[in-house]
């Protein structure tokens, strides 16, 4: 995947990414604002290769732990430890990759609420341009 973003930029898509992931009513429209300006393929790639393997967790069990928020340095610090450890065996990238599918059907529908709302927010940009 191409990166056209730096550590910095990258790291503030994840955290406000995880607060798609919180057991609380969700503010589509607020969240995709601050993460519109890039790519919506770039964003869907972090979404479910970076962000719910680490977050999705939190929304598929049947109390969830996290309902107001997760702590940014902490999904940061997690995203960052699973990037780096699924490349010490061919084991963790076949199961990081397991993850990943299993996350892409399971929270689509979470995906696709991203997804709309980021849309509409370009949709708002252009006009106001």
């Amino acid at each position: 995947m191409e990166n056209p973003v730096g550590k910095a930029e990258r790291e503030f898509i994840w955290a406000v990414m995880s607060e798609f992931f919180v057991d609380n009513e969700i503010d589509y429209e607020r969240e995709a604002a601050q993460i519109s300006r890039f790519p919506i393929n770039f964003l869907k790639e972090i979404f479910f290769r970076e962000v719910a393997p680490v977050c999705g967790p939190n929304m598929l069990t049947p109390a969830p732990p996290v309902w107001a928020g997760f702590d940014s340095d902490w999904v940061i610090s997690q995203i960052n430890s699973l990037l780096s450890t699924k490349e010490a065996s061919l084991i963790s990238r076949v199961s990081y990759e397991a993850s990943v599918l299993y996350y892409r059907l399971r929270l689509a529908d979470v995906w696709g609420e991203v997804e709309d709302a980021t849309k509409r927010e370009h949709a708002g940009q252009a006009g106001s341009s």
